[in-house]
C-alpha cells in the first residue's frame, strides 16, 4: 500500500537541498527514476522492477523508494557493504536490506543471468576498469552535441513550438548520456573507495585508514577545482563595487580591469549554477551570481604534496603493491568523476532551461502567465499539452497559479527549518522521527567521518548560495549540504559540517582536497547549532562539538 512505503530523500536530499520547481522536477524525475533506480533494479532481475513505485514529491522535495535501496544493497556482505549505504536507512540501519523480499538465496540464478546480461549488453560501461575510460570517451560526443545543440537553439524562434520541444528532446538525449554512465560510475566509486580503506586497514595501518585514504584519494584535478581556479584568476583582475540603491539596500556590480577574463570564464564555465533545477540562473544568465563566489575567494589553493609512495612503501610483497596501486588509481578516477559528470550534465541542463524560456515567452504572449519566471510552476506534461492544443489557456493559468502558491508556502517552510521542512524519511506522507531525538539542546553531534583532522572555528550557519558572503575566514561552515558550485567558500574555512550526504559527496570530495575536518549526516545540527558559537569539528571520529570558552 502506498501509505506504507518507506521513503528516503538520501538519494537526492544532497542534490536537490531546497524544494525542486515543478517544471524542473517533472523535466528531471523521468532520468532520476529510470536511469538511476529503475535500470538497476532491471539489471538485478527484480521482477517487479516495472511497476514499483521509485520517486516522489512531498511538499516540493524529491524522494525515493527505500525498498530500491534495500534491493541494491542486500547482495552486499557486512564485509563489503559500501560505507555510504547507511544513511538510505533509518538512524543508519543498514541491516534493514537484509528484509528486502528480493533477492533470496533461490533467487540467485536470476541475479547472475541478469547481471551478465546488463554486462554483455554494455561491457564498457558496467566493467569498472573501463567505465572512467568510457567517460573520457564519451565527454568529446558530449561536448560535440552540446555546441551542435546551443548553434541550433541559438536560431529557434519562439513561435516555433515544435522545434522547441524537438530541441528538448535532444537535450535530453544528451542528460541520457551522461547519467547512463554516471549511474555506474558512482557504484565504482562507493566500491573502489571502500575496497582501497579496508587494504590500507589490511596492509598498513588500521588505526589511521581514515585518514591515509583521505590523503591518497586527494589532489585530484576535477572540474569542481578547475571552476574555482578561475574564480582565483577572476578575483585578481576583478572586484566588487557596492552601491546605495536606496536607504535600506544595497546593489553591487562586478568591475574587472580585463573585462575579456569575465567574458572568457563565462563562455567556458557559463552553463554553472547553484542547482541542479533548471528554475535557477546559470551564471551566464545572472553574472551577479559570481559576485558572491568573489566576495568568498581567498588565495588558498588545494595543497598539493601527496606523497603516495611513501604508503606503498609498507607494502610487504610486490603483489600487494600491484593490486593496492590498481585500487587506488581506480578510487583516484571515479572519485574525479563524481565532480565531473556534474558539470557536464549541466552544460545540457543550462540548454534545457533556454528551451523552456522560450516557451514561457510564448506563454507570456498569450496572457497565460505575467512573467517568463513563472513557467517553472508548470510540468512539461502541461507545456506539451497546451501547445498540443489539448490544454485550455484559462485551465492552464489557474493550474500554473495554483501550484505558485503552494510553491512559495514550501519554500518558506524550508527558509524556517530545512530539517523539519525536508525529514530524511517518510511512511506513506508521515515524516519519520530519529531514534533519541529529544527535546533539550544537545551540545556534541555524531556523524560520519568525511574528512579527517580537527579544528575549531566559529559556527557560520548557511542555508543558501545568497548567503555565503557572511563566511569569514577561519568560520566552521555549517550547512544542509554543499553544491559544486559553492566550492571557492572552501579555501576560507576551518571545518566543515553538512547535514546530509556521505563519503562520497561533494562536501567530502573537496573537503579532503582542502585538507579540512569534515564532518556529515549530522542530522538537526542546522536547526539546533546557534550562529556565532565556537565548534570542534572532529572529521576523523565524526564528532561535533560546542566549545565552552
Amino acid at each position: 500500500m502506498e501509505n506504507e512505503i518507506l521513503w528516503t530523500s538520501g538519494f537526492i536530499n544532497e542534490r536537490l537541498p531546497a524544494p525542486i520547481s515543478p517544471l524542473g522536477w517533472s523535466h528531471l524525475a523521468p532520468f532520476i527514476e529510470e536511469l538511476a533506480l529503475r535500470d538497476p533494479l532491471r539489471c538485478l532481475g527484480y521482477p517487479a522492477a516495472e511497476t514499483i513505485p521509485l520517486t516522489r514529491l512531498w511538499h516540493g522535495h524529491p524522494y525515493a523508494n527505500a525498498r530500491a535501496f534495500q534491493i541494491f544493497y542486500k547482495i552486499f556482505p557486512d564485509s563489503i557493504l559500501p560505507e555510504d549505504a547507511s544513511r538510505y536507512f533509518p538512524d543508519g540501519d543498514s541491516a534493514l536490506r537484509k528484509h528486502a523480499p528480493y533477492p533470496r538465496w533461490r533467487d540467485a540464478p536470476r541475479v547472475i543471468v541478469s547481471l551478465l546480461r546488463a554486462f554483455l549488453a554494455d561491457p564498457f560501461n558496467v566493467s569498472p576498469l573501463h567505465n572512467y575510460r568510457h567517460w573520457a570517451r564519451y565527454t568529446r560526443e558530449h561536448n560535440a552535441g552540446i555546441a551542435a545543440l546551443r548553434a541550433r537553439v541559438d536560431a529557434l524562434s519562439r513561435d516555433d513550438a515544435r522545434a522547441i520541444f524537438d530541441a528538448l528532446r535532444a537535450a535530453e538525449n544528451l542528460h541520457r548520456g551522461v547519467l547512463r554512465i554516471h549511474r555506474w560510475s558512482l557504484s565504482d566509486a562507493d566500491l573502489a573507495f571502500g575496497l582501497l580503506k579496508r587494504l590500507i586497514a589490511a596492509w598498513i595501518d588500521r588505526e589511521h585508514a581514515n585518514e591515509i585514504a583521505a590523503r591518497l584519494v586527494a589532489d585530484v584535478p576535477n572540474k569542481t577545482l578547475e571552476v574555482d581556479a578561475a574564480l582565483r584568476e577572476l578575483a585578481g583582475v576583478c572586484h566588487v563595487e557596492r552601491s546605495e540603491t536606496s536607504r535600506k539596500e544595497h546593489g553591487e556590480t562586478l568591475r574587472c580591469a580585463q573585462s575579456d577574463k569575465l567574458v572568457a570564464f563565462l563562455a567556458e564555465h557559463g552553463h554553472r549554477s547553484f542547482s541542479l533545477d533548471i528554475a535557477v540562473p546559470t551564471f551566464a544568465e545572472a553574472p551577479e551570481q559570481i559576485t558572491r563566489l568573489l566576495q568568498t575567494t581567498a588565495d588558498r589553493r588545494p595543497p598539493t604534496d601527496n606523497d603516495v609512495s611513501s604508503f606503498i612503501f609498507h607494502l610487504s610483497s610486490f603483489h600487494k603493491q600491484v593490486i593496492f596501486n590498481q585500487v587506488l588509481s581506480l578510487a583516484r578516477h571515479y572519485l574525479a568523476l563524481r565532480e565531473d559528470q556534474r558539470y557536464y550534465w549541466q552544460k545540457s541542463l543550462a540548454l534545457a532551461r533556454r528551451l523552456y524560456l522560450l516557451l514561457a515567452d510564448r506563454l507570456v504572449r498569450d496572457d497565460v502567465i505575467a512573467t517568463r519566471d513563472a513557467v517553472f510552476y508548470a510540468t512539461h506534461s502541461e507545456l506539451v499539452a497546451y501547445f498540443d492544443v489539448r490544454l485550455h489557456k484559462t485551465e492552464f493559468a489557474r493550474a500554473i497559479t495554483a501550484r505558485q502558491d503552494e510553491w512559495r508556502a514550501y519554500q518558506r517552510e524550508y527558509a524556517q527549518s530545512p530539517t523539519e521542512a525536508y525529514p530524511p524519511f517518510l511512511r506513506g506522507d508521515v515524516p519519520l522521527k530519529n531514534v533519541g531525538a529529544g527535546l533539550s539542546r544537545p551540545s556534541q553531534w555524531r556523524g560520519r567521518a568525511i574528512s579527517p583532522g580537527v579544528a575549531r572555528g566559529v559556527a557560520r550557519v548557511v542555508q543558501s548560495a545568497e548567503e555565503l558572503a557572511r563566511v569569514q575566514p577561519g568560520d566552521v561552515l555549517i550547512a544542509p549540504a554543499t553544491d559544486p558550485a559553492w566550492t571557492p567558500v572552501f579555501a576560507r574555512l576551518a571545518g566543515l559540517v553538512v547535514e546530509r550526504g556521505g563519503v562520497l559527496s561533494h562536501s567530502a570530495v573537496i573537503a579532503r582536497e582542502y585538507r579540512l575536518p569534515a564532518v556529515a549526516g549530522t542530522a538537526n545540527i542546522v536547526a539546533e547549532i546557534r550562529e556565532g558559537e565556537v565548534v570542534e569539528v572532529d572529521g576523523s571520529r565524526g564528532i561535533v562539538s560546542i566549545v565552552a570558552l
